[in-house]
């Protein structure tokens, strides 16, 4: 009896590793062909803890959103250039949270998600962490929920949201 509950836990054991094994190569840093190291991430609550370990080390911070509720998306298109429109940094197939170190400079983000393309210009001090959420409005959300009486008042004033 012994021996067969040792022989289960170990199983459990080694199954838990090999899970986190598995996991750990998915949120992992990584390079671009353009040598920028990334990070990208955030499907489910252990991939968002796992993207916080890495914060620290990178000095810009994407988020990609939908919808007025903010809801993560992933499979972003994006490339990142700079002053002189030289691409510095390009992604396929991005999560909804993606890191990465630029050095100081003026750039223009281009991420496209299901087709609809949206263009970002920034400024970025390599000193500092910067974020930048980018959302795409999604129609069919806002069109099949039904506004609340209080939304129903508001009226539509685009966001201003400042990353």
């Amino acid at each position: 009896m012994m021996l067969k509950q040792w022989s289960l836990t170990t199983a459990l054991v080694m199954t838990l590793f090999s899970s986190a094994a598995s996991f750990a190569d998915e949120v992992a840093v990584q390079q671009d062909a353009h040598g920028i190291d990334y990070v990208t991430g955030g499907i489910g609550s252990e991939e968002v803890e796992a993207m916080e370990a890495f914060k620290k080390q990178f000095n810009l911070y994407f988020l990609f959103s939908e919808g007025k509720v903010g809801r993560v998306i992933d499979d972003i298109n994006i490339s990142i250039t700079d002053s002189k429109n030289q691409t510095v940094f390009a992604l396929e197939h991005a999560a909804p949270r993606l890191l990465l170190n630029l050095p100081s400079g003026k750039y223009q983000a281009i991420a496209s998600y299901l087709g609809s393309e949206q263009r970002y210009r920034f400024t970025h001090d390599a000193k500092k962490h910067q974020r930048i959420i980018l959302n795409w409005k999604n129609k069919i959300d806002e069109d099949t929920v039904e506004a609340t009486p209080e939304e129903a008042a508001e009226p539509n004033v685009p966001s201003t949201e400042t990353p």
